[in-house]
């Protein structure tokens, strides 16, 4: 997904996670944020209008005691890299990038590279912490019906990652498993599988669809 820095009227823009607003078409991931008003903007979070403005303008806001809307932009809670022609490439939710020696991964991107892998149906990468790089992904995946787990296919996951993304994106690990851990919508639980690859309890699992699968992933990823 792609969009220019000055479409629709919106003055886009980026910072990194030090406050320093990123030059454009740098190819450097940073925060998306809008500087200008739009009409489509909400106004305030209701009876809390405190977290409003901590949640979505403080963050870079240089002068707190400003009346200038130019100095507080509007953080939009997605990371993104702008290229050089302009358009912004987003990386997915803040919350959902992992920072890698400096180099924030988003996981969809990861999960979209691993299921360039034919054998693959399903994707899930999850942050570890690590003492040197801070955080690096672990992969879990899913095989489609009927296929066996391997070494040689884990390492083409791996290949299809550093293929697409680069070396930096190399997953810790890639773990196969007989299935992901979901909620009875099919959503896959994350919050378990990065328990698991963090040596921390899961916690409550009751609530999936397949508790079992949990105990199961626990074994593999040992």
């Amino acid at each position: 997904m792609g969009f220019s820095a000055n479409r629709d009227c919106l003055r886009i823009t980026s910072f990194d996670d030090e406050g320093t607003e990123l030059p454009g078409g740098s190819g450097r991931a940073g925060n998306i944020c809008i500087r200008n008003p739009w009409p489509g903007s909400f106004q305030t979070i209701w009876k809390d209008p405190d977290r409003y403005v901590s949640q979505y303008y403080s963050r870079y806001c240089h002068d707190p005691a400003s009346k200038d809307w130019r100095d507080w932009p509007y953080m939009a809670g997605d990371g993104a890299v702008q290229a050089a022609d302009g358009y912004y490439r987003i990386l997915g939710r803040i919350d959902d990038v992992i920072n890698v020696a400096g180099h924030r991964l988003g996981t969809k991107e990861i999960e979209s590279a691993a299921l360039l892998v034919p054998d693959v149906a399903e994707a899930a990468v999850v942050p570890v912490a690590d003492p040197i790089k801070g955080k690096v992904p672990d992969l879990y995946v899913s095989l489609k019906p009927g296929l066996v787990p391997s070494v040689k296919l884990a390492n083409k996951v791996t290949a299809s990652v550093v293929s697409q993304i680069g070396a930096i994106a190399r997953p810790r690990r890639v773990v196969i498993v007989p299935d992901m851990p979901k909620t009875r919508s099919g959503k896959i639980m994350r919050r378990a599988l990065a328990a698991i690859s963090n040596h921390q309890d899961p916690g409550d699992v009751s609530t999936l669809a397949n508790p079992e699968i949990v105990e199961q992933i626990k074994e593999l990823a040992r």
